[in-house]
């Protein structure tokens, strides 16, 4: 909707992102961004661009809004993802963001392991340094692919993670997100979860790829959450990061616990709403994944929210700081509070 009241005629169908128009030079420097969550963040690596190569998902997640796009899962070529980045390469950008959470859903398709080796090569060769603030699909980093058969193999995939999270103290995969993955409804509603000995073994070989900073999120405040299962979840969390640290004592490794935002239009939130634990119906609040909004059939909200900043304080969140062999880098950056936005 324009200011002048006119409506953008839409596509009947929504564009292949392969065919999303390419920015401009001048659009891609003005959409170049200066922060990160990391604070502070390595000048050298300033500004930061951004790139989202893909739409859609092929789960059916009942918490996720995205099945509801009808796009079913739709990708930009290897050599359509390293256009948008040169571009943004050529305006300035010394590292990357990928807001994309499904970048790996490639891996269902026929070659499309052998795409992503492609992409992260490719960024490489363009010295660029790679973000991943969403928490690509561990199942996928498996050498079954992703697939749920009994039969699946769930062997990490040494390559394609060494490719993706690959730090050698001056390029690669800086920091990136990681989800904890917490099954509630049964693994049906869940199905791209991992056992949780399968799961541990994919984040160590996340960390033996030498990424120097890791975000493990997970979601809480869920219907049957009760204290005992935040007890079971907190020291889930340490477990993971006793093992983490003994392979790389230097790694930052800290825990965003978000609570449950009822989406609109998913079938997780309707059903909260229909139980009554929703509190705050109201948008500016329960759109917020740091504000906790919903009690839980044993929990008040204001528990929920008490236990996100206990679990908050597992690990390294207290610290909020780079890694060592970053803080004798130029901090006095300009705090423009300018962020990184797709092109």
């Amino acid at each position: 909707m324009f200011a002048d009241g006119t409506q953008y005629a839409k596509h009947k169908t929504p564009l292949h992102p392969e065919e999303w128009p390419l920015p401009s030079f001048e659009v891609a420097q003005q959409c170049l961004g200066t922060q990160y969550w990391m604070d502070p963040f390595p000048q050298h690596l300033i500004p930061i661009g951004s790139i989202f190569p893909d739409i859609g998902c092929d789960r059916h997640c009942d918490f996720c809004q995205t099945p509801t796009y009808g796009t079913g899962y739709r990708r930009m070529s290897p050599k359509r993802v390293l256009e948008w980045l040169d571009i943004q390469r050529q305006a300035g950008a010394k590292s990357i963001v990928s807001v994309s959470d499904q970048f790996l859903g490639r891996t269902i398709f026929p070659n499309g392991r052998d795409e992503i080796l492609e992409i992260m090569k490719g960024i490489r060769d363009m010295d660029l340094t790679v973000l991943w603030p969403n928490g690509l699909e561990l199942r996928k980093m498996t050498l079954g692919r992703g697939r749920n058969y009994e039969s699946t193999d769930l062997t990490p995939d040494e390559e394609l993670i060494e490719a993706l999270y690959h730090w050698d103290g001056e390029k690669g995969t800086l920091a990136g997100g990681l989800p904890a993955e917490r099954p509630v409804f049964g693994r049906e509603a869940y199905a791209k979860l991992l056992p949780w000995q399968q799961h541990k073994r994919i984040v160590r070989t996340i960390v033996e790829a030498g990424i120097p900073m890791i975000v493990y999120h997970m979601i809480i405040g869920l219907p049957d959450d009760d204290d005992e299962s935040m007890l079971r979840l907190e020291e889930a969390l340490w477990e993971v990061y006793y093992e983490v640290k003994a392979i790389n004592p230097s790694l930052v490794f800290q825990i965003a616990p978000f609570v449950i935002s009822p989406i609109l239009g998913t079938p997780q939130g309707e059903i909260i709403r229909k139980s009554g634990l929703l509190r705050f119906d109201d948008p500016a609040i329960f759109a917020g994944f740091w504000t906790a909004s919903v009690d839980t059939k044993h929990l008040t909200y204001e528990q929920v929210s008490d236990w996100q900043f206990r679990l908050a304080s597992v690990g390294d969140s207290k610290n909020l700081q780079v890694p060592q062999r970053f803080r004798n880098l130029p901090t006095e950056a300009k705090n423009t509070g300018k962020i990184a936005v797709p092109a």
